[in-house]
């Protein structure tokens, strides 16, 4: 494969993407949720104080397609949540390993965060939302009314094409994807998949969640349960994939449980496609911090990275939070 055909694998999306410069916000800022570590994770460490964390790999993620990060911890006040959900561009729900009820610091705050972000769009506010895996499914428990139509599952360390469904072309992340990155979605196993729940598309109908998403595509777990790998909302920016698009170029975790990952430079250009179409959905959204100073006390440059795949992570780095 020829230089300039990888560019366009990788590059090719945003070009795709591309809006209009009038009143575009150039430097956005996306909040992504931080959630609890697991004991597992804090026995690598040496300090075991550490309350939330998040991977790096969705700070990468966000951070290669022109956005900036905020994390936006756990266990904090509603004026904490209200501020800085008035203040970032976009929000990112994560994928991880705690309940998504209010149960976990994750579950709250999450709660909060989705109904800032319901009441910001039906004032006019362009407020996106994504959630990944683990986000996905809180996403669906919020939407349905507190109600948790999930399904058990057999789909950890597993790449998948996706099924595209009827009228897929009809939505926001499928009208700007290049023809060429749908070929791959749909031939090529360019998602990767670590979860145990599913919503089967019949949950998606009986919850009431079709009245208001459209599933856009299915994948099958290994003992072939259909289940809905991506929606969005039929009106307000809200997505979400049941796979992990951050894992494909950010994540390298090389033991058999992680052995899935595709690094193939066209589901890397599929990745890519996606952080590219969240970032400019955030980037229609003109928020700010109120003073610089306020921004950049916010901002993820203020903690480093610990390389905890050498611990014996799963995640390549993380970031953690007292």
């Amino acid at each position: 494969m020829g230089s300039s055909t990888a560019f366009h694998l990788v590059f090719g999306a945003l070009a795709a993407n591309a809006l209009p410069t009038v009143d575009y916000n150039f430097r956005p800022i996306i909040g992504v949720l931080s959630q609890e570590p697991s004991e597992s994770l804090l026995d690598l460490l040496e300090d075991k104080n550490y309350t939330s964390y998040i991977a790096a790999s969705y700070v990468k993620y966000i951070e290669g397609s022109g956005a900036r990060v905020v994390p936006i911890l756990i266990d904090q006040d509603d004026s904490y949540y209200e501020n800085i959900a008035s203040s970032v561009n976009g929000i990112l729900f994560p994928g991880g390993a705690v309940s998504i009820t209010n149960s976990s610091g994750y579950g709250a705050a999450g709660q909060k965060l989705y109904e800032h972000v319901i009441r910001a769009n039906m004032e006019g506010i362009y407020m996106p939302l994504w959630g990944t895996c683990l986000g996905f499914e809180m996403i669906t428990y919020l939407a349905a009314d507190f109600q948790r139509w999930l399904t058990r599952c057999d789909a950890s360390n597993k790449a998948d094409r996706l099924t595209l469904q009827e009228g897929y072309m009809d939505s926001r992340i499928f009208e700007q994807m290049p023809d060429y990155v749908i070929d791959y979605v749909r031939l090529l196993n360019t998602t990767v998949n670590f979860h145990r729940w599913c919503m089967t598309p019949e949950d998606f109908t009986a919850s009431g969640l079709s009245k208001d998403f459209k599933a856009l595509a299915t994948s099958y777990d290994f003992d072939n349960l259909e289940y809905v790998a991506l929606f969005e909302h039929n009106h307000l920016p809200i997505f979400g994939s049941q796979f992990h698009p951050e894992k494909n170029p950010y994540e390298w975790a090389s033991d058999e449980g992680h052995s899935a990952i595709p690094h193939d430079p066209f589901s890397v250009g599929v990745a890519h496609y996606f952080s590219n179409f969240f970032v400019n959905q955030a980037r229609y959204n003109k928020q700010a911090f109120a003073t610089k100073e306020e921004e950049q006390e916010a901002l993820i440059y203020n903690y480093d990275t610990i390389f905890t795949e050498a611990l014996g992570s799963s995640f390549t780095e993380a970031y953690f939070f007292r």
